[in-house]
């Protein structure tokens, strides 16, 4: 081959070369950005000790379970663990379908008040007892409801060393492992402490329920952190569903009543609990759950009574999907959200599409903070379709809900987040040090001590120099024969009027 040939064969490998990086580079960004979006695997660990008599006399946990159990995602994994001084798996832990829910549904009644302790580190080993081979393609959360504190033994020293361990041991290393344990106290004789802490160990975060009313919405925000839905904006109980919608769930909780309770289609057809098989409708006390398959495309209205807390989640093939940030992370730490558009399987990437919606961050935190960040002005139109939003340190401790937002011609959608903002651990310890002073203060104070101390010093080597030559002394006399000549005023007081001439004379 002449050298002419060979540079003309290198040219059009070169050429091949880059036809085909413009074809794969597209596919893979794009299959990368897919390969983010990570189901949720939910271990839920409930306490069934015998104080729950009192912290939950009414059994409120079962509905509450029952609700996580409807609103949980097809195609996610879950499990249900029972603790109490030992550890019982409720439901199976493994992927959601209507098979699973039946099992949990049925399960819900041996939830009771049986336990004798609460054996908290033999719950969390139960609900990781994959933590060597978890499936990668899920993102694992524990949510550990509990009335007490860590009670393994009858003896103090053993519980206290149990917890310590779970702090320092398990905590930390489920954190390092990307498993965060969100806990919720559900009495004031629940270990507060300890909750909060094992929370922030392990990158979760801690609730605390003033009663058993409130697990219920306790538990719906924290299946949000494990598994956040799409959600479509309210005004006074109003909504618009689009043509994209598959199915959507309306969840309210509610004091008093729920006799007012009612959906009305954009058809002007109302549907009531028990009254249609349009809708699916699930009521507790306190709150009610009414699910919709294939809903009319329009206006939606939801009757509810006065100061319900609503909020609609939507199963659609175009969607909302985030990178989910961390539940809890130090104050003044920047972070990134990653944001992509999702119709059925396949990222959104087209420019001349992404420009028909506007997409916004809303930030909302301790102190009446408010931030909103216009993704559409700040960012440029991302060829993978995947937005990388700067999300700025949050220097104030505290609760933080940030709400995705994306909104077209016809197309509305909300994904809510919620961060801890936890405050840097210098900022909250206690120094039993006395406050630093400047070098020229301390100058005189320093000469004056070692002054004092070599003076003592000298004193105290002049005496014992002293007291070593008369010691040497006496004992020279004694060797010598001579222990009369240094008379009583050398002698050493211990051996003062003792001699062996008298021993000997006593003897006879």
């Amino acid at each position: 081959m002449t050298p002419k040939s060979i540079v003309a064969t290198l040219a059009r490998g070169r050429v091949l070369l880059l036809l085909l990086l413009s074809v794969l580079l597209p596919a893979l960004a794009q299959a990368d950005a897919g390969a983010r979006a990570l189901r949720p695997d939910l271990r839920l660990l409930i306490d069934i000790s015998g104080s729950m008599k009192q912290s939950d006399p009414d059994n409120l946990r079962g509905p509450a379970l029952e609700l996580i159990v409807r609103l949980l995602p097809d195609g996610a994994r879950a499990g249900v663990w029972i603790f109490g001084e030992s550890v019982e798996g409720l439901v199976p832990h493994g992927e959601v379908d209507s098979a699973w829910r039946e099992r949990a549904r049925a399960a819900v009644a041996a939830i009771d008040n049986s336990g004798q302790r609460t054996n908290i580190p033999a719950a969390l080993a139960a609900a990781t007892y994959d933590i060597g081979s978890m499936d990668p393609r899920y993102r694992s959360s524990i949510v550990l409801l509990t009335d007490g504190k860590v009670d393994v033994a009858a003896s103090p020293m053993a519980n206290a060393t149990a917890a310590r361990q779970v702090l320092t041991d398990t905590a930390p290393r489920l954190g390092a492992t990307g498993i965060p344990v969100h806990t919720i106290a559900l009495s004031d004789e629940a270990d507060w402490t300890f909750l909060r802490s094992l929370a922030e160990q392990s990158r979760g975060i801690a609730e605390k329920a003033n009663s058993p009313d409130e697990l219920s919405g306790i538990f719906v925000q924290s299946l949000e952190m494990v598994a956040p839905a799409a959600q479509v904006p309210l005004d006074n109980g109003r909504f618009s569903i689009d043509d994209s919608v598959e199915e959507f769930t309306a969840l309210l909780f509610f004091d008093g009543s729920p006799a007012e309770l009612s959906l009305r289609a954009p058809d002007g057809t109302r549907l009531q609990p028990g009254q249609t098989d349009a809708a699916d409708w699930f009521v507790a006390d306190g709150f009610a759950l009414a699910t919709v398959r294939q809903p009319e495309a329009g206006n939606w209205v939801l009757s509810a009574p006065e100061g319900a807390r609503i909020k609609v989640t939507v199963i659609a093939d175009l969607n909302i999907e985030i990178d989910p940030l961390p539940n809890s992370m130090p104050a003044g730490r920047v972070s990134e959200l990653g944001l992509r558009l999702r119709d059925g399987e396949r990222v959104l990437n087209d420019p001349e599409v992404l420009g028909l919606f506007r997409i916004a961050v809303s930030i909302n935190g301790p102190g009446g903070y408010r931030e909103q960040i216009d993704v559409s002005e700040r960012y440029a139109l991302p060829q993978n379709g995947e937005y990388r939003i700067v999300i700025p340190a949050f220097s104030t401790p505290g609760r933080y809900q940030l709400v995705a937002q994306v909104s077209g011609k016809t197309l509305q959608r909300e994904l809510p987040l919620h961060v801890e903002v936890i405050a840097d651990p210098a900022e909250n310890s206690i120094s039993s040090r006395p406050a630093e002073l400047p070098d020229a203060s301390l100058t005189a104070p320093m000469l004056t001590l070692f002054g004092g101390v070599a003076a003592v010093a000298l004193i105290a080597w002049g005496i014992s120099r002293r007291r070593r030559q008369r010691r040497l002394a006496l004992w020279e006399q004694r060797f010598s024969g001579n222990g009369d000549d240094g008379g009583e005023e050398d002698a050493d007081p211990v051996i003062q009027g003792v001699s062996a001439q008298a021993e000997d004379d006593s003897r006879r």
